[in-house]
C-alpha cells in the first residue's frame, strides 16, 4: 500500500532548543543551527522575533483503496511553531514552542497497525 506524508517548514525539536541559552545565545547562533526561519519580525524597540513553523500531514492508508478510499479520506495532522525573541543587540531573551496534532476522517486500522 502506498502511503505518503507531506511536510513543510522547519521542525525544531525540544532537544535542538536546549542548545540555546537565554542571555547568551545570539540570533546568529540560532540561524546557523536551524537555518532560515519561516518568518522574521523586527519590532520598533529593535528586538527581533524569529518564527519557525512546521506542519506535516499523513493520510490514512485506507484513503488509497480503490472505490472505498474516499469514505476514509483524511489523516493525521501535526504542527509546531517555535518563537525566539532577541533583544536589540541580538541576544536571546525568550523562546517558546507550541504543538498541535489532530486526526481527520475515519480509519479502520488501529494506530499500532498504521505504518
Amino acid at each position: 500500500m502506498l502511503v505518503s506524508c507531506v511536510s513543510t517548514g522547519v521542525d525544531v525539536k525540544p532537544e535542538q532548543m536546549s542548545n540555546f541559552m537565554l542571555g547568551f545565545s545570539t540570533l546568529g547562533d540560532v540561524t546557523t543551527q536551524l537555518g532560515t526561519p519561516s518568518s522574521q519580525v523586527t519590532l520598533r524597540n529593535g528586538s527581533t522575533i524569529l518564527i519557525y513553523s512546521f506542519a506535516t500531514s499523513k493520510p490514512h492508508p485506507e484513503s488509497f483503496l480503490p472505490f472505498i478510499g474516499p469514505l476514509f479520506s483524511g489523516g493525521e495532522i501535526r504542527s509546531s511553531t517555535v518563537l525566539f525573541e532577541f533583544d536589540e543587540d541580538g541576544v536571546l531573551r525568550s523562546e517558546r514552542r507550541t504543538t498541535s496534532s489532530s486526526v481527520s476522517g475515519w480509519s479502520v486500522l488501529s494506530p499500532a497497525a498504521m505504518p
